[in-house]
């Protein structure tokens, strides 16, 4: 259809009333266009307008969401639940004020947070320490409910009020609901200035620390000084940034706000028309509102649902090209590398945001949109839909439909866009168009070959451009997913195509054979996204209580190993409960940069990076006399089974004589708490590692009893932890992207199942709940076959047949594992779920650890791996004391560990 002779209608429009023109020039001729009285009398209006005791006025919403969050006072690193859905700005703002932002998924039906939504991204982050609650598009949010689901208090709740002027929850204005609220005045805003933000609040602290904090933390406005009675004294106590409103804005908004309610009944006005307008118009679905309250009708979102019969990225295309224009609020965070990284995401995902913004839409909504004007988008909206559905029919759109099923349209997947048309390209889409449960669509080609990019059709899809077209495209054509099919593309190449398909929010597929690289991209490295409780038999646990927190704050904690998996999550969460220092100690540089950069955003900016190894005594007795650590959290250890077996000194050396160092330079400094960790091979243990750290929970246990008062020192035993570095999920993974068989030792094997939370959850709690010489054991139920968690690890990415070859079990393997020995009993603590090892009488009468440690640790300084086992087996009866042959073939097994 060409484009009617008619007016545009725009998208938004800023409305600035004459009176509020007047007041700029106003402003403009007293010479006094930075902060003052206009300013002032701005915030004493505004604050009564909204029904709050105090309102300070800050250069724009982000600005407010960040002073909100730093009067909060925070600690460093603390975590703060957002809506996945929600402006950048806002995360931008978490992130800016030195916290986390933890992303919280959201209803489709309202793009708001439920409770349970919460509720689930409480339980990834151990303990929020905040939460920002969005009124998206002006609908009122139930606060305090959310505030319930997280367990926080209505004192660590800021709203975000960039829609929301106008808003009531109940009969309470969006205001004074929690402890600040932040409110926007952008161009297309309820109160339109230009830039701007407010924040309320009935605290007087909070308003107090806002208003030093909005210019550079200075105890007395700079302007003052020019007042009668001013002064040029002031001084600074706190950080703060340069966030002030200028008179000029002030008085715009002063001017503005005498005509909010009439713009406001206009807003409802028309809202009211869209409503009635598209009641009749299939698959456009406007969002529920299903808390009580006014909406403050900032924006009219409607989704795009399949039976509309046209996808949203192609409608916007055609309603602009009548004239229309349309906008989406907004691109989920989750979908942005940054955020990718620098937040937090609940395991599982956010599907619920994933749901809503694939059909989001905004239509035009401002005060000054007559009737006739709302009557003739919604005209247009019933119009397109029959047209597309009618277009769909045609023989010549059929090429997307599967081969001898013509007229039938097939399942919906991403919208794909392929790189390349060559023969790879062209097999790529056909078998995707032959296999829907992989979920790719393709709807197009790039190619660079000018003879392919004027053919009409290839393979039955157009060639849309070549590879320098990739932004372009993927914004017209609605682009979710693009698949690289050009196994000779340059890396420089490919990453050009990358980067500017991940601008749009497409996520980017490196193909260089249909199947493996199907199979690598959907078994990728975030273990976090998997149904835990399917593969493992069981929900997974919310272990950390928020007491644990108190064990932290305002302490100098000590991790070791923090470069590996479980080092690097302890870290993260270590820092969100607020230590005055962490101290990262490792003796691998590159991934102790790595984990600095993932906490701070920067790399060697403090002196809290420790390269060490904790086999080196001299170096630890240092270390801790300089550093001298309150808590420590020991993850150093070297842990690959089979490669003990072959290796047993290096065993020894790190997880024996390692730990006892450490053990002996805490105990020297007064450590508060010192927690190991261990691994369920510890029971009854049968290989190096085992034996290992049965040893090394021993060497702790000793270590509690010649402790200074005060000094607690633990252990916790986990099982094996997916999505661990080189954890049996990560090389299923890799196997199974390999288009290799996958290798499992039998096939009756099975293994205790932690997920990486859990077990971070375990230490934090340990080290809460010691009183020294405990070994703590999550219950994690039952076992679970291997094979069977391969098997369902398969099928949840699309490898339905999965080819599992049967290695045998190999040296100091289990065929089941066991969470305490045959000798050891166990208590309850006083978390449900988790179990306290009492002492094994087996071990107490045995060798003396203290007489046979020495000759173990001397064995292992001299290599000598025969009498390394021979003193093993002296203190740990049962260990074998002699090494079993094994086919030096096993050791092509990729696995790092037994399963």
């Amino acid at each position: 259809m060409e484009r009617a002779d008619t007016p545009d209608v725009p998208f938004a429009v800023t409305r600035i009333s004459p009176e509020a023109r007047r007041a700029a020039q106003r402003v403009l001729a007293s010479g006094w266009v930075t902060t003052g009285h206009e300013t002032e009398r701005f915030e004493s209006e505004f604050a009564a307008y909204v029904g709050a005791e105090h309102a300070v006025a800050v250069s724009s919403c982000t600005a407010a969401l960040e002073l909100a969050l730093r009067a909060l006072r925070l600690p460093p690193g603390g975590t703060v639940l957002v809506p996945a859905v929600t402006f950048c700005g806002a995360a931008q703002a978490v992130l800016h004020a030195g916290l986390r932002p933890v992303l919280v998924d959201v209803d489709p039906r309202t793009a708001m947070p439920t409770p349970a939504d919460v509720a689930r991204a409480a339980r990834a982050c151990g303990c929020p320490h905040a939460m920002m609650v969005l009124h998206y598009a002006g609908a009122p949010a139930p606060v305090a409910e959310l505030a319930e689901a997280a367990h926080l208090p209505l004192t660590r709740v800021i709203e975000d009020a960039a829609h929301a002027l106008g808003t009531t929850v109940g009969d309470r204005l969006v205001g004074s609901l929690s402890r600040a609220t932040c409110f926007s005045f952008y161009a297309t805003k309820n109160l339109p200035i230009g830039e701007g933000g407010m924040v309320t609040t009935d605290d007087p602290e909070i308003a107090e620390r806002i208003h030093r904090t909005r210019l550079h933390g200075m105890s007395a406005d700079a302007w003052r000084r020019n007042m009668p009675g001013g002064s040029w004294r002031y001084t600074v106590e706190t950080a703060g940034l340069k966030a002030n409103m200028t008179d000029v804005q002030a008085a715009i908004g002063r001017a503005q706000l005498r005509h909010l309610d009439d713009w406001q009944r206009q807003r409802d006005t028309v809202a009211d028309r869209y409503a009635a307008g598209l009641e009749t118009v299939p698959g456009l679905e406007p969002l529920d509102v299903t808390t009580p309250g006014r909406h403050a009708r900032h924006l009219y979102v409607v989704r795009v649902l399949d039976e509309y019969g046209i996808g949203r990225d192609e409608l916007i295309d055609r309603l602009a090209a009548r004239g229309i224009g349309t906008s989406v609020h907004f691109i989920p965070l989750h979908h942005m590398p940054y955020f990718q990284q620098a937040a937090i995401t609940p395991a599982g995902g956010l599907p619920g945001a994933d749901e809503l913004f694939s059909g989001l839409l905004s239509l035009p909504l401002y005060p000054g949109l007559t009737e006739r004007t709302v009557d003739r988008v919604c005209g247009e909206l019933a119009r397109i839909a029959p047209e597309r559905r009618t277009a769909r029919s045609r023989p010549v759109s059929t090429a997307a439909e599967h081969p001898g099923q013509s007229g039938t349209r097939r399942p919906a997947g991403l919208r794909t866009l392929v790189i390349g048309a060559g023969e790879a390209g062209q097999a790529l889409a056909r078998d995707l168009a032959r296999t829907p449960p992989f979920g790719l669509d393709p709807v197009g080609f790039l190619d660079d070959s000018p003879a392919k990019r004027h053919a009409a059709a290839i393979g039955g899809l157009p060639v849309l451009g070549g590879l320098d077209d990739t932004r372009t495209v993927a914004l017209t054509h609605g682009i979710e997913a693009v698949v690289v099919a050009i196994p000779g593309l340059s890396l420089d190449r490919f990453r050009r195509v990358a980067h500017a398909a991940e601008a749009t929010g497409a996520s980017v597929r490196f193909l260089p054979s249909f199947i493996a690289a199907l199979r690598r991209d959907v078994v990728g490295s975030d273990m976090r996204a998997l149904d835990v409780h399917e593969l493992i038999g069981r929900t997974e646990m919310h272990v950390v209580s928020p007491e644990a927190r108190a064990t932290i704050a305002g302490r100098r904690v000590l991790v070791t190993g923090a470069g590996g998996s479980i080092g690097s999550e302890l870290c993260h969460q270590v820092r969100a409960f607020g230590p005055s220092r962490l101290f990262l100690l490792d003796h691998d540089e590159s991934n102790l940069h790595r984990l600095q950069l993932e906490l701070y955003g920067d790399a060697l900016v403090s002196d809290d990076i420790v390269i060490s190894d904790i086999r080196d005594r001299p170096r630890i007795d240092q270390v801790f006399r300089e550093l001298r650590p309150e808590v420590v959290f020991h993850a150093a250890a070297h842990k690959h089974l089979p490669l003990l077996e072959r290796h047993p000194c290096e065993g020894v050396k790190s997880n024996v004589t390692g730990t006892a160092n450490l053990v002996r330079a805490a105990t020297a400094v007064g450590t508060e708490r010192f927690v190991l960790i261990s691994t369920d091979k510890a029971a009854d243990p049968v290989s190096v590692l085992g034996a290992t750290k049965r040893l090394a929970e021993l060497i702790v246990r000793e270590g509690q009893k010649n402790a200074p008062p005060g000094s607690v020192f633990a252990a916790v035993r986990f099982g094996n932890v997916l999505g661990s570095r080189g954890s049996l999920l990560s090389v299923v993974a890799e196997q199974l992207g390999a288009g290799s068989p996958v290798t499992v030792t039998h096939p009756d094997v099975t293994r205790f199942f932690m997920t990486i939370e859990e077990a971070v959850g375990l230490v934090l709690e340990a080290a809460r709940m010691a009183h020294g010489g405990e070994v703590f054991v999550l219950d994690m139920s039952n076992p679970v076959r291997i094979v069977d968690l391969v098997r369902k690890f398969a099928r949840s990415v699309n490898v339905p047949d999965v080819d599992i070859r049967f290695t045998g079990l190999r040296p100091g393997e289990k065929l089941n594992e066991t969470l305490f020995s045959a000798q050891e009993g166990h208590t309850q603590t006083s978390h449900p779920r988790i179990l306290s090892a009492t002492s094994n009488p087996c071990e107490e009468h045995g060798a003396p650890l203290a007489e046979r440690l020495p000759a173990l640790c001397a064995a292992a300084e001299h290599n000598d791996p025969s009498q390394v086992r021979h003193v093993l087996a002296q203190l740990l009866p049962g260990f074998p004391g002699s090494e079993t042959a094994q086919p030096r073939s096993v050791m092509t097994d990729p696995y790092p560990d037994d399963f």
